[in-house]
């Protein structure tokens, strides 16, 4: 059966939901050769809009040959898996642009200070396989040149390039990998447009926001917000019509609180709900008892995993998922539901938790920072099966 709500893979457009706006000003500003980085929190569609929708048509938008470079440093832990994921990056951007290589092979020869390698396709289906390698041969290419040989082939006029940069928080992690790879980018002469795409906000935050940082000040801020109700209401109302459901938006609204307004949450209950629920109008009740249902039987993960933490870390995720958002965590209001754990305690597994994304920290509209579970089905998990 296919799905009625797309999740846990990338989101082409037309199963895409709002954020016009952000992929129309995101589409000026690559246009314009700038600098974009795009924050938002896990799971909010960022990877889908910008790699998915927005340079999927940049890329075929002309009749030059353009190449976008993606780059996830989601696992990233030295400046070698830096350069790893750029040399296999790039040459994947090369690999399939079949009217480069019809053009002929005069473009490698600006190359510099690298081997090109190409393998030739096995069958009659594909193109082959391009690749850099070092002048010693070795298969990683420091990441400074490989940026270097963009700028010469942009500057040359032979491609036009779009270089992507996904969860690049976690260079924060590498020692001198920001001032390394801020050295790098500042080097491009000529309009090339650079998109930094991140999650995690409190991190986000050391490497733009402090003025000593390498980063600071560094490129165009685009945030991805909350998806109005209305506009999610209608989206999930068109998917749960081919289910024959609908939804009022009183429920509406209900359901995209209950899930922390997180889109691939949203759609992946809303799936669940469409292919189980035997009612056609959605009331709280049903939402209810279909997210327990949905928990049930994945229970044994959120068990396993709940496992894992330490005791002082648990008392801190069960007074998390007791009062759901929070404002301010060194506060007495917060302290008072784990008075066990002092409160220098408490700052410092909430720093272990917001590194390892288990809670998420964003602003409201009055600036203030606000902390929760960032998986609002674990939140249900602990809620129904762990506090008292």
């Amino acid at each position: 059966m296919d799905r009625y709500f797309e999740y846990d893979r990338l989101i082409n457009e037309e199963d895409f939901c709002n954020f016009t706006k952000e992929q129309d000003m995101l589409k000026e500003y690559i246009d314009a050769g700038d600098c974009v980085k795009v924050f938002g929190p896990r799971n909010f569609g960022k990877t889908s809009m910008v790699k998915n929708i927005i340079a999927r048509k940049w890329e075929a938008e002309k009749h030059k040959i353009r190449a976008v470079i993606y780059v996830d440093f989601f696992s990233i832990e030295s400046i070698d898996n830096i350069s790893f994921e750029l040399t296999k990056a790039f040459g994947q951007a090369l690999s399939n642009k079949k009217n480069l290589f019809e053009q002929g092979m005069d473009w490698v020869k600006k190359l510099k200070n690298v081997r090109p390698v190409w393998q030739p396709a096995t069958s009659g289906d594909g193109l082959g396989e391009f690749s850099i390698r070092t002048e010693n041969n070795e298969a990683v290419v420091d990441f400074e040149l490989i940026f270097k040989n963009i700028h010469r082939l942009q500057k040359n006029k032979k491609i036009e390039f779009l270089i992507i940069m996904d969860e690049f928080q976690e260079i924060a992690k590498i020692k001198g990998a920001e001032a390394k790879m801020r050295g790098a980018l500042q080097e491009f002469s000529c309009n090339i447009p650079v998109v930094i795409l991140g999650s995690k906000q409190h991190i986000l935050s050391e490497i733009f926001d402090r003025p000593q940082a390498p980063f600071y000040s560094w490129g165009i801020t685009l945030e991805m917000k909350y998806i109005s109700y209305q506009h999610y209401h209608n989206y999930i109302n068109k998917r749960f019509l081919l289910a024959k459901k609908k939804i009022d938006e009183t429920n509406a609204r209900y359901l995209q609180d209950k899930l922390n307004r997180i889109p691939e949450a949203i759609n992946r209950l809303c799936d669940f709900i469409a292919r189980n629920s035997k009612s056609t109008e959605i009331n709280g009740t049903i939402i209810d008892n279909q997210m327990k249902e949905f928990i049930d039987r994945s229970r044994s993960i959120y068990e396993e995993n709940f496992a894992r933490f330490r005791s002082n870390h648990r008392k801190v995720l069960l007074a998390f998922a007791k009062l759901g958002t929070v404002t301010g965590v060194s506060g007495q209001d917060f302290l008072k539901e784990v008075p066990q754990v002092s409160k220098s305690g408490v700052t410092e597994i909430v720093r272990k938790l917001l590194d390892d994304s288990i809670i998420s920290r964003n602003s409201n509209d009055k600036g203030e920072w606000q902390y929760q579970i960032a998986d609002p089905f674990m939140r249900e998990y602990l809620i129904n099966y762990k506090l008292i």
